[in-house]
């Protein structure tokens, strides 16, 4: 510990200055070296940072300012060593000037690239900003950003995701649908992770997986992570490519029609059961109404027409997929001069045009027919939620209420696939 560290934690504490030289003495054992015979973690570049049994979760990220509240004893490091022990009460502020990284605590700046927050072994939880969470954080001055990472174990991680992503249901009805769902989130991760990003793996949020740390955590669905420790799901010999979504409707949908052109063979159109096992879900079936202004607003909003003066002649669904999601969606307009527009949406894009009547989040899904009345009145009538493709969670739990094994749910879903462990 250098001098000039020592110098800032005492900036830190600043009621130490006041004590009698024995006493401040035994107090600075006690701050830098009183937890000596836990393991600390101090990251340096031969780390496992990456390796197929840690992840790295992308928890926040902003351009210049970062503050987290520290809510019980942490352990701040840098890339050399450990800096300082801070308790709970105190907040860390991260600020960025793009060539540097500052954390400043109290009055006590400390600059680098990198800084690392962990605790003792026996404590093994941190918690900052009124959350938990597993392993370490690293907050880092990349690509002109604070980027605050949750490192943990994937096995960790998927134990923060299943509630959040999931159903957890009463009792054990659900369980081998969260069997089989606890191997899809860590497929999905292993893949993230085998991309070997620069800074992170995955992000915590839906433009990946909904990740919440200890609090997404349950004993229950704990237990079935455990169950299936290492579990893949596996087609020829490489993990398989996860999609999943909440109501399929009825027919999961072909990958090709709606993220890419690729034949994906385990991620073609399945039927959910004669009866739909999704049938059970919320929404299996639902009703949007809109007036034709709220219509009129969402078609300008996303720049498709120059202004709002406009009135909707007529809404037509061109060309649907087999399984009966939309394709294409004509829309037929007439300005206030009887001059005639037409307005194409396909695929996804509808969903994020249209939205929900209420405009608070996307249309539930493209399995939809459309109808205008005499009171301009449009009405949406579809099935499901989601965009379809691969696991419709709301089916693989009707298959378990129904006592259907996870292999063979998942199996259903992603034919030919198999399960595989990491860890073989």
């Amino acid at each position: 510990m250098n001098l000039n560290y020592l110098l800032k934690i005492l900036k830190i504490f600043p009621s130490l200055l006041f004590l009698n030289q024995k006493i401040l003495f035994l107090l600075l054992i006690y701050i830098f070296f009183g937890c000596s015979s836990s393991k600390i973690y101090i990251p340096n570049s031969n780390s496992d940072i990456g390796s197929q049994s840690t992840i790295r979760v992308l928890l926040d990220y902003k351009s210049s300012e970062v503050t987290i509240s520290v809510n019980d004893e942490i352990l701040i490091s840098d890339e050399k060593q450990l800096l300082a022990k801070i308790a709970s009460g105190n907040k860390l502020k991260f600020s960025n000037d793009s060539r540097k990284l500052t954390l400043t605590i109290g009055d006590t700046d400390f600059t680098g690239n990198k800084f690392f927050i962990s605790v003792s072994d026996e404590i093994e939880i941190i918690k900052i900003d009124g959350k938990k969470y597993r392993g370490k954080i690293i907050v880092s001055n990349t690509d002109s950003e604070i980027k605050v990472i949750n490192q943990l174990g994937l096995e960790e991680y998927v134990k923060g995701v299943m509630t959040k992503e999931m159903p957890v249901g009463k009792g054990i009805e659900n369980y081998n649908a969260l069997k089989c769902f606890s191997i899809c989130i860590r497929t999905y991760a292993f893949n993230k992770i085998k991309e070997s990003k620069d800074f992170f793996d995955i992000y915590s949020d839906t433009k990946d997986q909904v990740y919440g740390g200890v609090d997404g955590e349950t004993e229950f669905t704990n237990s079935i992570v455990d169950e299936t420790k290492g579990q893949l799901l596996i087609y020829e010999n490489e993990p398989a490519i996860i999609f999943y979504h909440s109501t399929c409707g009825g027919f999961t949908e072909d990958v090709k029609n709606v993220f890419s052109n690729n034949m994906v063979p385990y991620l073609n159109t399945v039927k959910d059961g004669d009866e739909p096992f999704c049938k059970i879900s919320p929404r299996y079936e639902w009703t949007e109404n809109y007036s034709e202004s709220t219509f009129i607003n969402r078609l300008y909003n996303a720049k498709l027409i120059e202004s709002k003066e406009f009135n909707i002649s007529d809404v037509i669904i061109k060309s649907r997929f087999s399984p009966g999601r939309v394709n294409e969606l004509e829309i037929s307009l007439m300005d206030f001069a009887k001059s005639e527009k037409i307005i194409l949406l396909s695929g996804n894009q509808m969903r994020s045009i249209i939205k929900n009547a209420d405009g608070k989040s996307i249309l539930k899904s493209t399995l939809f027919d459309i109808t205008m009345k005499d009171e301009r009145i449009i009405t949406i009538s579809g099935k499901g939620n989601g965009h379809g493709v691969g696991l419709c969670q709301w089916g693989a739990i009707g298959q378990s209420i129904k006592g259907i094994d996870y292999r063979d749910i998942l199996n259903h879903y992603f034919p030919g696939t198999k399960i595989k462990s990491i860890y073989d």
